[in-house]
């Protein structure tokens, strides 16, 4: 990634820098802001990560970044902060928080949650064909209620989670049963995914083989696991059903935590593979 850090110590930028250079990543630091401002309004970077010492107040510094942002995909934003939760650095217009002093564990995970994010943005960001339909809404639709999720979380601190939904054996369903029965399946997978959500869930179709369910404002701390755990139950059920399982499609789903970009869980159906998966590695 293309990584710009903000920060006036020079000890934080040379130890980002080593860290993540070594893993392939660019990082340029400026402990100016004023000219890090013009950098971003002529550049595109994926992270940036900025201290907004002296301020006490990181906000006025991010409402300067969000300010020159050029780029259509806008990049991850993480405060660096000694003593900044996650939800001061949400408030503040940030993806998340990394606390000073900077362990490795902590900014491996912060970045791996960046390149999640981002990845998530540009796919939602390209212009394909996925129009609405059985009950989903096309992927341009579904790519502005993902940004309204995070606006909204910078803005109120409202919550929110996703859902992706792929279908694994795409290729070998169409081989087996070809493209016409794929598409029935597909229409009837759709029906139980509209069938199973909360009236606040929305779904959206964005390819030919991957879905999404935005959860939004869950009321208790648990409600996104339950909701995965019943998908996914619901979804095995649906698997079980065919007789001949060439046809079947087995999938994939992830729960990603919006704005920071960490996944929760993920769960694999049909569920028989997935514990006898867990059973050979372990």
């Amino acid at each position: 990634m293309e990584i710009l850090v903000i920060d006036r110590e020079s000890l934080t930028n040379q130890l980002i820098s080593s860290r993540l250079g070594a893993k392939g990543h660019h990082v340029v630091a400026e402990p100016n802001k004023n000219l890090a401002f013009d950098m971003i309004k002529g550049g595109k970077f994926d992270c940036i990560m900025v201290d907004p010492a002296p301020l006490s107040e990181a906000r006025p510094v991010v409402i300067g970044i969000w300010k020159n942002i050029r780029a259509v995909v806008k990049p991850y934003l993480l405060l660096l902060s000694k003593t900044g939760t996650t939800e001061e650095a949400i408030l503040a217009g940030c993806n998340d928080v990394l606390n000073k002093p900077l362990s490795n564990q902590d900014l491996e995970t912060k970045i791996s949650n960046a390149e999640r994010i981002m990845e998530i943005c540009r796919m939602l960001a390209t212009e394909d064909n996925v129009h609405s339909s059985g009950g989903m809404i096309g992927k341009a639709a579904f790519n502005q209620l993902f940004l309204s999720a995070i606006d909204r979380a910078f803005r109120y601190g409202e919550r929110s989670l996703i859902v992706f939904i792929e279908v694994t054996n795409h290729d070998e369903v169409v081989k087996a049963v070809g493209a016409p029965a794929f598409e029935e399946t597909i229409k009837k997978l759709t029906e139980k995914m509209t069938f199973m959500r909360r009236q606040s869930d929305v779904i959206g179709r964005l390819g030919a083989e991957v879905f999404a369910i935005l959860l939004q404002r869950p009321q208790y701390e648990t409600e996104p696991i339950d909701a995965i755990n019943r998908f996914s139950e619901v979804l095995d059920k649906f698997y079980q059903a065919f007789e001949d399982k060439r046809g079947a499609p087995k999938l994939h789903l992830r729960l990603i935590e919006l704005p920071q970009g960490s996944q929760r869980t993920d769960r694999r159906v049909p569920l028989a593979d997935a514990l006898a998966a867990a059973g050979d590695e372990a």
